[in-house]
């Protein structure tokens, strides 16, 4: 498959304490590694598209089918793989998506109205295979047709967000894994130009930060610099003592069983909600911008420290192998979650972790020679927690996604801690 290189890749990554000396994701070979991963999980999922353009739906272990989500989902991971967007299939995958919207608009839910607002932001915000992603540029002109879109969307998830300032499918309460979707969606609205409502964002902001650990790991040592040195030749990086603090889906649920009584459920902390909860974050800053009035100096710090302490719970725990906290569950989830936090944390590395180059040499070894990620690589969680939504076409994109640095990234000052902090 992608190979030897990364066989070796794998032993470096696990022999290492943290990052090496050289910087192994600037070689030429695994440049092109990852590159042919891409590609290969591209055409794997373009191999898949039917006559008229549509990604196959995905129907769970209890008969659901979800249609529109799977589908903006994979067009997602297509154009981000740098798919020709004037190609026949990622025109045609943007016309089915636009129909099953029509289709789906009396149904929707907070997973694929986040990813439609996704797709559209890629559309226009993704350059050509071959150029570079340029960091700065003015607003895209969005189709008309494409702005009347947005705005149905954008509408449609503020008017969903539960009083409190969380999302749910909509309905059944609150939790951070589809708030962290409706962020991205909202975000992705921001983006292209359209109007976000602050109250919104700043509830969203404020329930975010009141649900993460209460106490967690205290003098915990985490470098709080964006980028690693990677010699005392290069520049001294100074370690902070501080607390990691993590997130998790929702305190607690409640289930009636086939028989009748109910079970009550307490989440732990996570891998891939605390990536979330530090995505929400940064997603809520950036659209409420440095101008606004409750992103006072002393809430911002606040806003930034608590990114941080995420950041430092993750070192904590890592494993790109399986989700943190919660074995089994959504391995593929969190590793693009992973790359979700840390770009939107402007960071290239998580204390010492290189989480580019060990989540790809993680990723790249379990690729099908067809290109696609497969179902017997998965762990199999403890009580067979999310068995039902198990789909080779779903962990492809969310491989890809994590592969292509598909996030936009946001550059993000650590926060200064004071002489009592560190």
């Amino acid at each position: 498959m992608i190979g030897r290189t990364f066989t070796i890749c794998l032993v470096l990554a696990a022999g290492a304490g943290g990052a090496p000396d050289k910087d192994p994701k600037e070689g030429e070979a695994f440049k092109r590694s990852v590159q042919k991963s891409i590609d290969a999980g591209v055409a794997w999922l373009v191999s898949r598209q039917s006559s008229t353009g549509k990604f196959p739906a995905f129907k769970d272990s209890r008969g659901e089918v979800y249609e529109l989500g799977m589908h903006a989902l994979a067009t997602l991971a297509v154009i981000k793989g740098r798919h020709p967007l004037d190609s026949p299939e990622v025109t045609k995958a943007l016309a089915v998506m636009r129909r099953l919207y029509e289709r789906h608009r009396n149904n929707l839910k907070t997973y694929e109205v986040g990813v439609m607002l996704m797709v559209l932001d890629a559309k226009y915000n993704t350059p050509p295979k071959g150029k570079p992603k340029r960091r700065k540029k003015k607003k895209p002109k969005v189709s008309a047709a494409d702005v009347e879109a947005a705005t149905a969307l954008v509408n449609w998830l503020q008017t969903k967000q539960q009083p409190p300032g969380l999302w749910r499918y909509p309905e059944l309460g609150m939790d951070l894994s589809n708030t962290q979707y409706a962020a991205l969606g909202l975000w992705s609205a921001h983006r292209l130009g359209m109007k976000v409502n602050k109250g919104v964002i700043v509830r969203m902001l404020e329930i975010t930060l009141e649900r993460q650990q209460k106490k967690g790991t205290k003098h915990v040592p985490f470098i709080l610099d964006p980028k690693l040195h990677r010699s005392d030749k290069e520049g001294h990086r100074t370690t902070s003592m501080i607390e990691a603090r993590g997130w998790r889906y929702m305190p607690e649920e409640r289930r009636e069983t086939p028989d009748g009584k109910v079970r009550k459920i307490v989440y732990p902390y996570s891998g891939s909600m605390t990536s979330a909860g530090v995505a929400v974050l940064a997603i809520g800053r950036d659209i409420l911008g440095p101008k606004d009035h409750w992103l006072a100096p002393a809430r911002d710090r606040q806003l930034r420290r608590a990114m941080f302490e995420g950041l430092a719970w993750i070192q904590g725990n890592w494993n790109v192998h399986d989700n943190p906290g919660q074995r089994g569950n959504w391995p593929f989830y969190w590793v693009y979650g992973l790359e979700r936090c840390a770009r939107l944390s402007g960071v290239e590395y998580i204390g010492r972790r290189d989480w580019y180059y060990e989540g790809a040499t993680r990723l790249i070894p379990d690729q099908r020679p067809d290109g696609s990620w497969p179902r017997n690589q998965r762990m199999r969680p403890p009580g067979d927690q999310n068995v039902r939504w198990w789909s080779d076409q779903v962990d492809t994109c969310f491989a890809i996604l994590f592969l292509t640095k598909s996030t936009p990234e946001i550059r993000t000052p650590p926060p200064t801690l004071t002489r009592r902090e560190r």
